[in-house]
């Protein structure tokens, strides 16, 4: 019953340590049924002590009919769970290239939940209770089998993603049968609560067993999990003793206890996005306080009211902790920092009255201005924007606040003035990769100038926002028209380039097929299946006459392959010693056309040269290989000319770093492992040029995906073929930062904290 994988993982395991790999795997899905069985009987047992303990009649017959119905259907989930585990594994599998599932079943998206009713919340939230419950039975183990496990498929370091048996491929796969039986839903979430835990405890167990087996097999892990004081864990490598320098197999790690009732919860969230509330009456604690329930106006006076002190926000400790110092003291030069800080405090407010101040006259009023106060938090902790472009956002809380309290579609609308303000100021701000990056000081010169306004204005609506958003697009215009023209100009070259080796490979199969092209030395053959090829398609793209062989360059053909013939040609020397003027005269001619470099086929011409005097004098044939049938991968990349690799600044190889070279800047959500991601048009990269990191922009990519062209802030372009482009990537010479927009992102973090209250809240 061996698992076969659909496709191969991403690191095939090494010879030594596949067969227990692939054993581990083996024998999970043998025994599956059985672990399903057990998890079903210590579910029901579990049931009866609820039973045995129930307070009101309904709760005990709840849990009657919970266990008469799993006692009816233990067997049909037993047969169908191998099933359901063999096909979650799969799914943990892609191919090389392939990009991976980017979302889970087990996470929740804030765009999602306008369009999800009650029954899908709360299928949502007992999904991820379970996973916390049964995350929480594992944790130890789990940590350990990844260290064994990445090292059985021959990872150089701890990748937990790469672990199939990790619990959530379980639960995922145990979810599916449970939802396929015929029970009540409320009867379906009673088994979960229930069957979580003891799936918690089985796979405890199964976890410490393969740990034990692996060990056995001889399988040394290339790390440790070490668990950090905020509950993250990192990977170390091991010591000399290959001992865990952190917690061990039997470590117990206990959940957070829950804090009560929050106000922020999944279901309270959705119907704020639905617009459902109510003049409800809002909690006593303002959502917007600091955690001492020190009042929003205070707070926000505390921390911008001085000119002189900055805002006493610890920056990041390691990504830009190096930039912010040269940051403000960029700012301080152009004299813009006590001013907008001074800005910000002149119209300080009271609490109570004035903007920002706004009280929360119902539960949809306090509940907006709590997302507001968590999305500017998780804004202004995006490790990709620069700190005082955080500190910026930081600032505009109090303009949100009022927006959410006037206009709940900024939350439900992603194309709301406000959201899309936020979006181009994060996104434009994302073209620096330090505070001395070229354009920086002007870019934050215009957010003060413009934006900054909004921070102590009384907000109306959209409209606030709309205008702010207008006028920093007319700012930034001539710097986006310099760049525009640098990016069309080098998309033209790009474009003219892709059509012409598409049509080039269409022309170099026609050449293939001709009867004598295997007659002829292979450095010949390379020369009309490549080079010449470019010139026919060029001759043809740039015709506009009509003629079916523009140029007469593909009647060259004929000629050629004939004359590299000393067998054929030595009967008819009078014709060849005719044809050979014109035919070097030609060819020439159409290489020029393309400006195709002559020391590229010095030895084309130098063998022809050789092949026609040895028809003239006879003698042996000069020495070459035969013609090839096929090209090889670097003989079908893409030909650019030379004005057309300056016009896109085409990089047709990697340029090897120095001795001292900088090292590559911490990418903020860098892309793991060496295949190629989903790159789209907008993302973001870290991208080595003559040794120095840039922060460039995915602007274009071809129609055939043939090339790639990316666009700094000041309109530099860079372009490549797809092969570079894997290559950069492998090599660590290119560095994806995360494609999903800062504000989405944030927002996102906004319902993963709403998923936590709601399943910590019932714990």
């Amino acid at each position: 019953m061996a698992l076969k994988h659909s496709a191969p993982p991403d690191h095939a395991p090494r010879d030594g340590n596949a067969s227990h790999y692939q054993r581990i795997v083996d024998g999970v899905l043998a025994d599956s049924r059985h672990l399903m069985e057990r998890v079903a009987e210590a579910t029901r047992m579990s049931l009866q002590l609820r039973q045995d303990q129930a307070r009101t009649p309904g709760e005990h017959q709840g849990m009657l009919e919970a266990q008469q119905q799993l006692m009816r259907l233990t067997s049909v989930m037993g047969e169908r769970y191998p099933g359901a585990l063999r096909k979650a594994l799969e799914q943990q599998t892609t191919a090389p290239g392939e990009e991976k599932p980017s979302r889970s079943l087990f996470t929740i998206h804030f765009d999602q939940l306008e369009l999800m009713d009650e029954s899908q919340i709360t299928e949502s939230v007992e999904r991820a209770r379970a996973r916390q419950v049964l995350a929480s039975a594992v944790e130890g183990p789990l940590a350990d089998l990844d260290a064994l496990v990445c090292a059985a498929q021959g990872l150089p370091r701890v990748q937990p993603e790469h672990n199939p048996l990790r619990p959530e491929v379980f639960l995922q796969a145990l979810q599916a049968v449970v939802s396929q039986m015929q029970a009540t839903a409320q009867v379906r979430n009673d088994w979960m609560a229930h069957m979580a835990k003891a799936l918690g405890t089985e796979l405890k167990g199964l976890y410490l067993a393969q740990i034990d087996l692996l060990k056995q097999g001889g399988v040394r892990p290339v790390g440790y999990a070490m668990r950090q004081a905020d509950g993250e864990y990192v990977y170390v490598a091991p010591s000399n003793g290959e001992t865990s320098p952190g917690f061990g197999a039997e470590t117990d790690m206990l959940v957070p206890a829950g804090s009560g009732d929050p106000l922020l919860t999944l279901d309270r969230l959705r119907r704020l996005l639905l617009g459902e509330f109510s003049e409800q009456p809002a909690p006593q604690q303002s959502p917007a306080a600091a955690p001492d329930n020190e009042p929003f106006a205070e707070r926000f006076a505390r921390e911008f009211d001085s000119p002189v002190q900055l805002p006493q926000i610890d920056p990041p400790a390691t990504d830009f902790a190096m930039t912010v110092p040269a940051a403000f003291e960029a700012l301080q030069e152009m004299n813009q920092v006590g001013q907008m800080m001074e800005r910000l405090g002149s119209q300080r407010v009271q609490p109570g009255d004035g903007p920002g101040q706004r009280r929360a006259a119902g539960l949809g009023d306090a509940l907006g201005m709590e997302v507001v106060a968590l999305m500017v938090d998780n804004i202004a902790r995006d490790s990709r924007l620069l700190w005082p472009v955080q500190q910026f956002v930081r600032a505009l809380e109090p303009a949100l606040m009022q927006l959410a309290v006037a206009d709940p579609r900024f939350f439900s609308n992603k194309e709301h003035p406000a959201r899309r303000l936020l979006q181009d100021i994060t996104d434009h701000s994302m073209a620096f990769n330090g505070a001395e990056a070229p354009g920086f000081k002007r870019f934050m010169r215009s957010l003060m100038d413009i934006a900054g306004p909004l921070a102590s204005a009384t907000i109306e609506g959209a409209d606030d926002f709309e205008q702010v958003r207008q006028q920093l697009h007319a700012q930034w215009a001539d710097g986006e028209q310099v760049r525009e023209q640098e990016r069309l100009r080098a998309i033209e070259a790009l474009e003219h380039a892709e059509q012409r080796h598409l049509l080039a490979a269409r022309l170099s199969g026609e050449i293939r097929l001709l009867p004598q092209i295997d007659s002829i030395p292979g450095e010949i053959a390379h020369f009309l299946l490549g080079p010449w090829a470019q010139v026919m398609a060029q001759a043809r793209l740039t015709d506009r006459t009509g003629s079916a062989d523009p140029g007469r360059y593909q009647e060259l053909v004929g000629a050629l392959v004939w004359s590299a013939q000393p067998e054929l040609t030595r009967t008819n020397t009078g014709e060849l010693a005719r044809l050979i003027p014109q035919l070097l005269s030609r060819l020439r001619e159409g290489l020029a056309l393309i400006d195709y470099p002559a020391d590229r086929t010095e030895a084309v011409f130098e063998q022809l040269m050789q092949l026609h005097q040895q028809a003239f004098q006879g003698g042996p044939k000069p020495a070459g290989q035969p013609a090839p049938t096929l090209l090889t991968q670097e003989d079908e990349e893409p030909w650019l000319a030379p004005s057309e690799a300056q016009d896109s600044g085409f990089m047709d190889d990697l340029q090897p770093s120095q001795p001292g070279a900088l090292e590559p800047p911490p990418a903020p959500t860098p892309v793991d492992g060496p295949t190629r991601p989903a790159l789209a048009v907008g993302s973001w990269v870290n991208l080595l040029v003559a040794g120095q990191w840039e922060r460039t922009q995915l602007s274009w990519v071809g129609s055939q995906g043939t090339f790639f062209l990316f666009t700094n802030a000041s309109g530099r372009t860079q372009s490549m073929t797809l092969r570079l482009l894997d290559r950069c990537i492998q090599q660590g010479s290119l560095q994806v930062l995360s494609q999903q927009p800062v504000v989405d992102v944030a927002l996102d973090a906004v319902a993963q904290a709403a998923m936590r209250n709601s399943v910590e809240s019932r714990l």
